[in-house]
């Protein structure tokens, strides 16, 4: 298994554990920085990890820091206004950024140490319907196959 499959697979599950998401999916573009239109089904969940950066440790063991960015898309309301109908909703919305933070906070597995919180952003402004992205980072540590010479 590679390192981005464990870390999808971990987040994913803990996401579905949530009963909650309707779309858990990997980042593939699906949507720009400007146009979220394409999704079609509410709560949506997209986990994008960026790049890594590796650095040689010891003999067949590479280390790196990566950060991942899990996307958050819910339905839009009419009408968010302090006195509309919708506010309950609006809280709850802000109630399950909490929980997400919460569960995938700390989430570990054999190519990746604990994940931290770094950041969180909300996006609503630029997708034009509520939308939110917390980032993660985590140190990674996997074994790779090299050839070793022995130089006399």
């Amino acid at each position: 298994m590679s390192v981005r499959v464990e870390i999808f697979n971990e987040l994913s599950s803990r996401l579905d554990d949530m009963n909650f998401f309707q779309i858990i999916d990997i980042y593939k573009g699906q949507f720009s920085d400007e146009d979220a239109n394409g999704i079609s089904h509410f709560p949506a969940a997209y986990v994008s990890i960026s790049r890594i950066d590796y650095e040689e440790m010891t003999v067949d063991f590479i280390e790196g820091r990566a950060v991942i960015d899990v996307y958050v898309f819910f339905r839009q309301f009419d009408n968010t206004d302090i006195l509309d109908k919708n506010k309950p909703s609006s809280i709850d919305i802000l109630n399950i950024m909490d929980e997400i933070v919460d569960e995938l906070h700390g989430a570990t597995g054999n190519f990746f140490s604990e994940l931290s919180q770094t950041a969180e952003e909300d996006l609503s402004f630029i997708y034009g319907k509520p939308a939110f992205k917390v980032s993660f980072s985590t140190e990674i540590r996997k074994r790779v196959e090299l050839d070793n010479y022995i130089l006399n």
